[in-house]
Protein backbone atom coordinates (compact mmCIF):
# COMPACT_ATOMS: atom_id res chain seq x y z
CA UNK A 1 0.00 0.00 0.00
CA UNK A 2 1.18 3.61 -1.06
CA UNK A 3 1.80 5.85 1.93
CA UNK A 4 -0.08 8.93 1.74
CA UNK A 5 1.56 12.26 0.31
CA UNK A 6 0.91 15.85 0.34
CA UNK A 7 -0.82 17.51 -2.60
CA UNK A 8 0.38 20.50 -3.85
CA UNK A 9 -3.25 22.24 -2.61
CA UNK A 10 -2.37 21.21 0.94
CA UNK A 11 0.79 23.38 0.78
CA UNK A 12 0.16 26.20 -1.36
CA UNK A 13 -3.72 26.09 -2.08
CA UNK A 14 -3.87 29.49 -3.42
CA UNK A 15 -1.27 28.41 -6.55
CA UNK A 16 -3.27 25.13 -7.03
CA UNK A 17 -6.58 27.26 -7.33
CA UNK A 18 -5.26 29.43 -9.15
CA UNK A 19 -3.58 27.09 -12.04
CA UNK A 20 -6.39 25.05 -11.59
CA UNK A 21 -9.22 28.15 -12.65
CA UNK A 22 -7.07 28.75 -15.36
CA UNK A 23 -6.47 25.67 -16.46
CA UNK A 24 -10.45 25.35 -16.67
CA UNK A 25 -11.02 28.84 -18.55
CA UNK A 26 -8.21 28.00 -21.45
CA UNK A 27 -10.65 24.65 -22.03
CA UNK A 28 -13.76 26.84 -22.06
CA UNK A 29 -12.48 28.84 -24.51
CA UNK A 30 -12.51 31.49 -22.03
CA UNK A 31 -8.60 32.31 -22.06
CA UNK A 32 -7.28 32.47 -25.81
CA UNK A 33 -3.61 33.76 -25.59
CA UNK A 34 -0.51 34.11 -23.69
CA UNK A 35 -0.61 37.45 -23.24
CA UNK A 36 -4.22 37.18 -21.25
CA UNK A 37 -2.32 34.64 -19.06
CA UNK A 38 0.34 37.04 -18.64
CA UNK A 39 -1.83 39.95 -17.04
CA UNK A 40 -3.52 37.42 -14.30
CA UNK A 41 0.22 36.10 -13.58
CA UNK A 42 0.95 39.58 -13.25
CA UNK A 43 -1.91 40.10 -10.60
CA UNK A 44 -1.99 36.89 -9.04
CA UNK A 45 2.33 36.95 -7.94
CA UNK A 46 1.60 39.61 -5.23
CA UNK A 47 4.54 40.23 -2.57
CA UNK A 48 3.53 38.12 0.31
CA UNK A 49 2.18 35.06 -2.21
CA UNK A 50 5.80 34.79 -3.42
CA UNK A 51 7.26 35.22 0.21
CA UNK A 52 4.39 32.06 0.86
CA UNK A 53 5.64 30.13 -2.03
CA UNK A 54 9.25 31.12 -1.22
CA UNK A 55 8.62 29.07 1.89
CA UNK A 56 7.96 25.73 0.07
CA UNK A 57 10.01 26.56 -2.61
CA UNK A 58 13.45 28.04 -1.49
CA UNK A 59 15.06 30.09 -4.48
CA UNK A 60 11.47 30.92 -5.59
CA UNK A 61 11.70 34.88 -5.61
CA UNK A 62 15.62 34.38 -6.98
CA UNK A 63 14.63 32.80 -9.85
CA UNK A 64 11.53 34.93 -10.39
CA UNK A 65 14.26 37.83 -10.78
CA UNK A 66 15.74 36.35 -13.85
CA UNK A 67 15.07 36.65 -17.23
CA UNK A 68 12.16 39.51 -16.33
CA UNK A 69 10.22 36.44 -14.94
CA UNK A 70 10.44 33.79 -17.63
CA UNK A 71 10.87 31.07 -15.56
CA UNK A 72 7.97 31.68 -12.85
CA UNK A 73 5.52 32.34 -15.99
CA UNK A 74 7.05 29.11 -17.66
CA UNK A 75 6.83 26.78 -14.19
CA UNK A 76 3.21 28.22 -13.95
CA UNK A 77 1.85 27.93 -17.34
CA UNK A 78 3.76 24.02 -16.22
CA UNK A 79 1.56 24.28 -13.45
CA UNK A 80 -1.55 24.93 -15.50
CA UNK A 81 -0.35 22.25 -18.62
CA UNK A 82 -0.49 19.73 -16.16
CA UNK A 83 -4.26 19.44 -15.11
CA UNK A 84 -5.09 19.64 -19.28
CA UNK A 85 -2.45 16.64 -19.31
CA UNK A 86 -4.52 13.07 -20.22
CA UNK A 87 -2.15 11.21 -18.46
CA UNK A 88 -2.63 13.51 -14.89
CA UNK A 89 -5.68 13.41 -14.95
CA UNK A 90 -6.44 9.25 -15.91
CA UNK A 91 -3.69 9.27 -13.06
CA UNK A 92 -4.10 8.02 -9.70
CA UNK A 93 -3.96 10.74 -6.48
CA UNK A 94 -0.70 9.48 -5.84
CA UNK A 95 0.56 9.85 -9.48
CA UNK A 96 -0.93 13.17 -9.48
CA UNK A 97 0.89 14.30 -6.47
CA UNK A 98 3.87 13.27 -8.09
CA UNK A 99 3.35 15.43 -11.01
CA UNK A 100 2.49 18.42 -9.35
CA UNK A 101 5.50 18.49 -7.29
CA UNK A 102 7.40 17.48 -10.19
CA UNK A 103 6.43 20.54 -11.86
CA UNK A 104 7.02 22.92 -9.45
CA UNK A 105 10.67 22.19 -8.23
CA UNK A 106 11.44 21.09 -12.09
CA UNK A 107 13.06 24.79 -13.44
CA UNK A 108 13.21 26.37 -9.59
CA UNK A 109 16.85 26.76 -9.95
CA UNK A 110 17.05 28.12 -13.39
CA UNK A 111 19.79 31.04 -14.02
CA UNK A 112 19.11 32.68 -17.12
CA UNK A 113 21.53 35.54 -17.67
CA UNK A 114 22.38 37.30 -20.84
CA UNK A 115 19.61 34.90 -22.71
CA UNK A 116 22.25 32.12 -22.34
CA UNK A 117 20.63 28.21 -21.96
CA UNK A 118 21.24 27.17 -18.53
CA UNK A 119 22.04 23.83 -18.72
CA UNK A 120 22.48 22.47 -15.13
CA UNK A 121 19.36 23.63 -13.80
CA UNK A 122 17.97 20.13 -13.37
CA UNK A 123 20.75 19.48 -10.93
CA UNK A 124 20.43 22.10 -9.14
CA UNK A 125 16.48 22.18 -8.97
CA UNK A 126 17.23 18.53 -7.84
CA UNK A 127 18.87 19.66 -4.73
CA UNK A 128 16.53 22.22 -4.14
CA UNK A 129 13.33 19.37 -4.22
CA UNK A 130 15.92 16.83 -2.48
CA UNK A 131 16.61 19.25 0.86
CA UNK A 132 13.05 20.13 1.09
CA UNK A 133 10.64 17.68 0.76
CA UNK A 134 11.06 16.15 3.87
CA UNK A 135 9.80 19.43 5.31
CA UNK A 136 6.74 19.17 3.83
CA UNK A 137 5.91 15.65 4.59
CA UNK A 138 7.62 13.26 2.60
CA UNK A 139 9.20 10.42 4.63
CA UNK A 140 13.35 10.12 4.04
CA UNK A 141 15.64 7.18 5.06
CA UNK A 142 17.91 7.41 8.38
CA UNK A 143 21.00 7.84 6.19
CA UNK A 144 19.15 11.68 5.11
CA UNK A 145 20.37 13.82 7.74
CA UNK A 146 24.09 12.19 7.45
CA UNK A 147 24.02 12.52 3.80
CA UNK A 148 22.07 15.13 1.87
CA UNK A 149 24.44 17.59 2.57
CA UNK A 150 27.36 15.33 1.06
CA UNK A 151 25.02 14.56 -2.02
CA UNK A 152 23.94 18.24 -2.71
CA UNK A 153 28.00 19.17 -2.89
CA UNK A 154 27.86 16.17 -5.41
CA UNK A 155 24.81 16.92 -7.55
CA UNK A 156 25.90 20.09 -7.93
CA UNK A 157 29.71 19.45 -8.96
CA UNK A 158 28.57 17.12 -11.38
CA UNK A 159 29.15 19.04 -14.41
CA UNK A 160 31.99 19.10 -17.56
CA UNK A 161 32.60 21.78 -20.17
CA UNK A 162 30.40 22.11 -23.12
CA UNK A 163 31.02 20.94 -26.06
CA UNK A 164 30.98 24.33 -27.57
CA UNK A 165 32.97 26.04 -24.83
CA UNK A 166 29.94 28.23 -23.53
CA UNK A 167 29.72 27.29 -20.10
CA UNK A 168 28.72 23.58 -18.60
CA UNK A 169 26.60 20.86 -18.45
CA UNK A 170 25.61 18.23 -16.76
CA UNK A 171 28.34 15.30 -16.20
CA UNK A 172 26.56 12.28 -16.70
CA UNK A 173 28.98 9.89 -16.03
CA UNK A 174 28.28 11.22 -12.11
CA UNK A 175 24.48 10.24 -12.69
CA UNK A 176 24.15 6.62 -11.81
CA UNK A 177 25.92 7.46 -8.40
CA UNK A 178 24.01 10.56 -7.72
CA UNK A 179 20.71 8.13 -8.60
CA UNK A 180 21.63 5.58 -5.88
CA UNK A 181 22.75 8.88 -3.69
CA UNK A 182 18.71 9.97 -4.10
CA UNK A 183 17.77 5.84 -3.18
CA UNK A 184 19.95 6.14 0.00
CA UNK A 185 18.30 9.06 1.57
CA UNK A 186 14.69 8.25 0.37
CA UNK A 187 14.47 5.00 -0.27
CA UNK A 188 14.39 3.20 -4.00
CA UNK A 189 10.65 3.61 -5.55
CA UNK A 190 9.27 6.51 -2.59
CA UNK A 191 7.44 9.17 -4.10
CA UNK A 192 9.93 11.29 -3.01
CA UNK A 193 13.12 9.88 -4.36
CA UNK A 194 11.09 9.83 -8.18
CA UNK A 195 10.14 13.51 -7.48
CA UNK A 196 13.67 14.32 -7.14
CA UNK A 197 14.67 12.38 -9.92
CA UNK A 198 12.42 13.57 -12.60
CA UNK A 199 13.57 17.33 -11.96
CA UNK A 200 17.36 16.23 -11.75
CA UNK A 201 16.68 14.42 -15.38
CA UNK A 202 13.91 16.10 -16.92
CA UNK A 203 16.44 17.67 -19.51
CA UNK A 204 18.25 14.26 -20.13
CA UNK A 205 16.35 12.99 -22.93
CA UNK A 206 16.10 14.46 -26.30
CA UNK A 207 12.29 14.11 -27.45
CA UNK A 208 11.60 17.62 -29.40
CA UNK A 209 14.01 17.91 -32.17
CA UNK A 210 14.13 21.83 -32.40
CA UNK A 211 14.94 21.80 -28.43
CA UNK A 212 18.28 19.89 -28.49
CA UNK A 213 19.53 19.01 -25.16
CA UNK A 214 23.05 19.34 -24.95
CA UNK A 215 23.83 16.65 -22.22
CA UNK A 216 21.32 14.33 -23.13
CA UNK A 217 22.06 10.54 -22.13
CA UNK A 218 23.36 8.22 -24.70
CA UNK A 219 21.66 5.26 -25.86
CA UNK A 220 24.08 3.14 -22.96
CA UNK A 221 23.41 5.59 -20.45
CA UNK A 222 20.01 5.52 -20.24
CA UNK A 223 19.63 2.09 -18.74
CA UNK A 224 22.07 3.12 -15.56
CA UNK A 225 20.67 6.58 -15.10
CA UNK A 226 16.96 6.03 -15.24
CA UNK A 227 14.98 3.38 -13.37
CA UNK A 228 11.76 1.73 -14.68
CA UNK A 229 9.66 3.16 -12.26
CA UNK A 230 10.54 6.52 -12.65
CA UNK A 231 9.27 6.38 -16.08
CA UNK A 232 5.51 7.43 -16.00
CA UNK A 233 6.33 10.23 -13.85
CA UNK A 234 8.87 11.19 -15.79
CA UNK A 235 7.22 11.17 -19.39
CA UNK A 236 4.60 13.20 -17.61
CA UNK A 237 7.10 16.02 -17.03
CA UNK A 238 8.85 16.17 -20.08
CA UNK A 239 5.26 16.47 -21.77
CA UNK A 240 4.40 19.12 -19.79
CA UNK A 241 7.22 20.88 -19.87
CA UNK A 242 6.63 20.67 -24.14
CA UNK A 243 2.86 22.04 -23.42
CA UNK A 244 3.65 24.73 -21.33
CA UNK A 245 5.38 26.55 -24.16
CA UNK A 246 2.63 25.27 -26.46
CA UNK A 247 -0.66 26.14 -24.44
CA UNK A 248 -2.26 27.87 -27.75
CA UNK A 249 -0.94 26.12 -30.55
CA UNK A 250 -2.15 23.06 -30.53
CA UNK A 251 -0.97 21.99 -34.16
CA UNK A 252 2.72 22.38 -32.80
CA UNK A 253 1.68 20.54 -29.12
CA UNK A 254 0.48 17.77 -30.68
CA UNK A 255 3.31 17.59 -32.70
CA UNK A 256 6.02 17.87 -30.12
CA UNK A 257 3.64 15.80 -27.90
CA UNK A 258 4.07 12.54 -30.39
CA UNK A 259 8.03 12.97 -30.72
CA UNK A 260 8.02 12.65 -27.13
CA UNK A 261 5.60 9.92 -26.87
CA UNK A 262 8.13 8.13 -29.78
CA UNK A 263 11.51 8.53 -27.57
CA UNK A 264 9.41 6.97 -24.45
CA UNK A 265 8.13 4.33 -25.96
CA UNK A 266 11.79 3.54 -27.38
CA UNK A 267 13.47 4.04 -23.28
CA UNK A 268 10.96 1.97 -22.30
CA UNK A 269 11.87 -1.09 -24.75
CA UNK A 270 15.49 -0.33 -23.80
CA UNK A 271 14.78 -0.98 -19.96
CA UNK A 272 12.53 -3.83 -21.09
CA UNK A 273 15.98 -5.40 -23.32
Amino acid sequence: MQATIPRLEDHLPELSDFTGSLAHRIETGELQSGDELALHFRDFYTPDRMAAIEIVVPGWQEMAAYADGATLNHITLALVALQLLPEYRQASAHMQALMEWSELYHDVGKQVIGGQRDSLHAFRSATVAARVLPRLGFPANDAYAGEIDSWTRRVLGASVAAPDGRGSIPDNRAVPEIVQGIERLFGAGSAAALIVQAVMLHQSLQVVPEWPNPASLTEAEVPRCIRPELLPLLEAVMLVDSDAWQLFDPPSKEKFRQCTLAVFADVRRQLAG
